[in-house]
């Protein structure tokens, strides 16, 4: 609860025990140097500094390069537990010799509320000075770890686009080889005994089955891992199986992807290797030194697949009603969402305003659906109608143009209008024969489309209001 945090941080910042104050010397040498302050030297200049009673911590013969320190963990320990308030060290290499090392010590610290004091660069974070000295040195700890970071992510790019594999386990149906390319190791992706399974899951959705089902026969081939339709849509999506060809070249691009080859690189032979994340830094597109074992017409046709479903998906989402989505609530504007309750559906504002609990949520949506079958209907109609109309006067268009100029007989002409008249008369037959039935679509098509046909309903009382898209 809020008020609980509030205390939580009040206590935090306090003195542990009313009027007390302990200090920590901390004290540690690698090797006996004659050129070294001793530990005995550190521990007495240190205690110069100590406001009263002290507690020593030493390490003799630990190098200042991790916290891998048996005096140094006892220290810590006793910061968690609330029996320091401030450190104090010789210098601030005698607690580490690593800024990002330190910068995480810091943090620790300071959720706990203990100071920090470096007798000889006279670095005190209890004085402005001191906390402005510590800012600095955070400063470059974030520079390093940023500095790191872009390393490594220099040389995952510099592998990705050479078409080495660029880390992490390998993807079923492959294991790692190493070699020395140019003087460098490198790693590719060799095929193992689980291409099978790969080829299986492939072939199965290309024929049309769904991705349960695919990943059911999946699991029987492949017991140890674990399958549902999630799994097994990441593999239809990752182009690390498929022999990879122009077409699939254009496909990506479709999507926004930017390949590091060029289209001429797509051989229908190599595989391909896709980096980045949705809603993160543009995806990327790159060949693979390892060759394909999906044929890219089928890996095509099982993506372009999923596509289809991941749009009918977005749309259906919700699978308490037909009009999940679109209730919205007519004193507040918010969604008003709809829940089971037994055998029972309820609406509730997401506000928390009074939805009226005698509106029949049944009649509700046949009401619309029925409202929205005969708003599709005439609007299909209209235009059909505009179509054929334009489309006959055009052909008539053609037929004047064509007297004028003497190239058509007055008996051509005629039998001509004659078939228009006709086409004319079957096409209204045929409009009347084709109406949508959405009470007989099933709950994903039906959704889908009063999805697209209308933009909200408000709720308000006993009342609904359909506001349609056009």
């Amino acid at each position: 609860m809020p008020g609980n945090k509030k205390l939580y941080f009040k206590y935090k910042y306090k003195k542990r025990k009313s009027g007390f104050c302990m200090d920590a010397i901390y004290a540690r040498q690698s090797v006996d140097k004659k050129d070294s302050i001793s530990i005995d030297a550190q521990i007495e200049i240190c205690a110069l500094e100590a406001k009263g009673e002290y507690k020593v911590f030493a390490d003799k013969g630990f190098s200042g390069k991790n916290f891998n320190r048996p005096a140094f963990k006892n220290m810590l320990s006793q910061i968690r537990n609330k029996n320091i308030d401030r450190i104090i060290v010789y210098r601030l290499d005698r607690l580490s010799r690593s800024i990002a090392d330190f910068s995480s010590f810091w943090q620790e610290i300071e959720r706990y509320g203990v100071e920090f004091l470096s007798v000889n660069e006279k670095f005190d974070t209890s004085s402005p000075i001191g906390r402005a000295m510590l800012y600095i040195i955070m400063s470059f700890a974030q520079l390093e770890r940023e500095t790191i970071a872009e390393r490594i992510r220099d040389n995952y790019f510099a592998r990705f686009k050479r078409g080495v594999w660029t880390g992490g386990p390998a993807p079923l149906g492959f294991e790692i080889i190493k070699y020395i390319s140019d003087g460098r190791k490198v790693s590719y992706l060799k095929e193992n005994s689980y291409i099978g399974v790969i080829k299986l899951i492939f072939s199965l959705y290309y024929k049309g089955k769904s991705l349960s089902y695919t990943a059911k026969e999946a699991s029987l081939l492949c017991p140890e891992k674990y399958w549902d339709s999630r799994a097994v849509s990441r593999i239809i999506r990752n182009p690390i199986y498929a022999a990879c060809n122009s077409d699939i070249y254009w496909y990506y691009a479709e999507k926004g992807v930017e390949a590091e080859n060029n289209e001429k690189d797509f051989n229908g032979v190599n595989a391909a290797m896709l980096t980045g994340k949705e809603g993160g830094c543009m995806k990327k597109l790159s060949i693979a030194g390892h060759k394909g074992v999906i044929p890219p017409d089928i890996f095509l046709n099982c993506n372009r697949r999923l596509d289809l479903n991941s749009a009918v998906c977005a749309n259906t989402y919700g699978k308490q009603s037909v009009l999940s989505g679109l209730l919205k609530c007519g004193k507040c504007g918010k969604s008003v969402k709809i829940i089971y309750s037994g055998k029972k559906r309820y609406m509730f504002c997401s506000k928390g305003c009074t939805v009226n609990k005698g509106f029949n949520i049944y009649d509700l949506e046949k009401e619309i659906a029925s409202d929205s079958e005969s708003v599709a209907n005439y609007y299909l109609s209209s235009y059909s109608e505009s179509i054929e109309k334009t489309e006959i006067e055009s052909r008539i268009s053609n037929l004047v143009k064509a007297v004028e100029e003497g190239g058509a007989s007055v008996k051509y002409i005629n039998e001509r209008i004659k078939k228009l008249e006709e086409l004319k008369h079957n096409s209204n037959e045929s409009k009347n024969k084709f109406q949508l039935k959405i009470e007989e679509m099933p709950f994903g098509q039906k959704k889908l489309l009063l999805s697209l046909l209308i933009e909200k309903v408000v709720i308000n009382g006993r009342n609904a209001h359909i506001f349609y898209r056009f």
